[in-house]
């Protein structure tokens, strides 16, 4: 993948948020500082940074894809009332599936579905 402004100052708000961004919310971030950056340049570098492996996807149980930078192991709680997305890190979660199967894993996504407090107490 070629180095690009665009896609560096892209890239640069996704790690540096812990809101999970849509595209929407990374363009209007990004034409602060690259006014002339068009919504179809986000799109096209998000997906070229997801099949990198730079970033990952959350999808919300309203079909918005959100963007991740943070790679660390961790699990997402999800609420469904308000579509707020939660990371919680913790040890890790995976079975030792390769002692059993010989298959190898490499990455894991994990995603809770439930109501988070600020709904429950409304």
């Amino acid at each position: 993948m070629r180095k690009s402004r665009q896609r560096d100052a892209i890239l640069d708000y996704i790690k540096g948020s812990t809101e999970h961004p849509t595209a929407d919310m990374v363009y209007e971030a990004v034409k602060q500082s690259i006014p002339n950056i068009s919504l179809g340049t986000v799109y096209r570098n998000l997906n070229q940074l997801v099949d990198e492996g730079f970033i990952t996807v959350v999808e919300t149980s309203d079909k918005k894809v959100h963007y991740e930078g943070n790679l660390n192991e961790h699990i997402h709680l999800l609420c469904k009332n308000c579509c707020n997305i939660t990371d919680v890190f913790m040890k890790s979660q995976v079975p030792d599936v390769y002692k059993e199967t010989g298959f190898l894993i490499q990455s894991q996504k994990t995603v809770y579905y439930g109501i988070c407090k600020n709904c429950l107490n409304t």
